[in-house]
């Protein structure tokens, strides 16, 4: 069994789903785009920004080729400076929420001198859920449609701030054009429609709270730990079955035992690669779990309780 270390608010707790592609990848690892756009993936809560969806001011001129490829025409005008949307051609597809996983194309340039530093035009699209990519795309790209080619402006601090790259020179603003091609909006809808099965969960462990809300657990003084790994549905969903070769993206709620629990709800999920490994693969969407992990001698964890929310699977490119 794979251990992958998941951390949640202050506490690092371990969360052993064994990856069955043997990757190693970490527990909040998904697909994502290139390095341009994934600048920063920590998915922390962040206030945001504004975002001006109706620019008045003079923007860059993309244009594309017979090749299909675009290029940038620079502009003697100073840079905005907030996220700054201007729709090219409007789609009448799915709207993009918060949180969203995205498959886009799209390419970047330097605003100061039009010079193209990544694009995945002519190759392969890129897919990536907004919680893993800069906050100029985070947010500038929530309620954008299915088929939108959009212009967005992003300066310095909501890009790569005063960090430097090989091709993007630090406090770069920078000029995105970005085609949405497919939308898998997550959120805790798929939660609703779960059946409690009142299974029997360990000894001393109460969890409380509504099916499509935070749950809660309190432990009993002096409760024993327990001694087995056990998975335990709290709660069958209604979605498609958990594959080994899906991204599985849920919220958890977990604790040491005894102790005091940390968790992803409202807004922060995670998400993991291969399903989730074993212990989630061919348990369905819309599920509530309890995982329970003894404690490790050889990783030095104590024992550990998660409840699993699955929220969504992101089938394999």
């Amino acid at each position: 069994m794979k251990l992958k270390a998941l951390a949640i608010g202050t506490l690092a707790l371990i969360l052993p789903l064994t990856a069955c592609s043997g990757n190693g990848d970490d527990a909040a690892t998904g697909s994502s785009a290139s390095a341009s756009a994934s600048a920063s993936a920590s998915g922390e809560a962040t206030a945001a920004p504004t975002v001006d969806r109706d620019p008045a001011g003079d923007l860059p001129t993309i244009t594309f080729g017979d090749d299909g490829l675009p290029t940038m025409a620079t502009i003697e005008a100073d840079p905005p400076t907030e996220i700054s949307v201007k729709t090219l051609t409007e789609g009448d597809g799915e709207t993009v929420g918060d949180g969203a996983h995205v498959t886009v194309n799209y390419a970047g340039f330097l605003w100061s001198d039009g010079s193209q530093f990544d694009s995945s035009y002519g190759g392969e699209e890129a897919s990536f859920t907004l919680a893993q990519v800069v906050p100029g795309w985070r947010y500038g790209l929530v309620g954008t449609k299915v088929g939108d080619r959009v212009q967005v402006v992003v300066p310095p601090e909501y890009g790569y701030g005063d960090n430097e790259t090989e091709a993007i020179p630090a406090g770069s603003t920078l000029v995105f054009v970005i085609d949405i091609i497919d939308v898998l909006n997550i959120n805790t809808d798929a939660l609703n429609d779960a059946t409690a099965t009142d299974a029997a969960i360990p000894e001393g462990l109460t969890i409380e709270g509504e099916i499509g809300a935070e749950p809660t657990m309190t432990f009993a003084d002096g409760a024993a730990a327990p001694t087995e790994v056990e998975t335990i549905v709290l709660a069958e969903g209604t979605g498609a079955a958990v594959t080994d070769t899906d991204t599985l993206v849920y919220h958890v709620t977990g604790s040491d035992w005894g102790g005091e629990s940390s968790t992803t709800w409202p807004d922060q999920f995670q998400q993991v690669s291969s399903g989730g490994g074993e212990q989630t693969v061919g348990t369905k969407v819309g599920s509530r779990i309890l995982l329970v992990y003894p404690a490790d001698e050889a990783s030095g964890t104590g024992a550990q309780v998660l409840v699993l929310d699955l929220l969504a699977v992101i089938p394999a490119e």
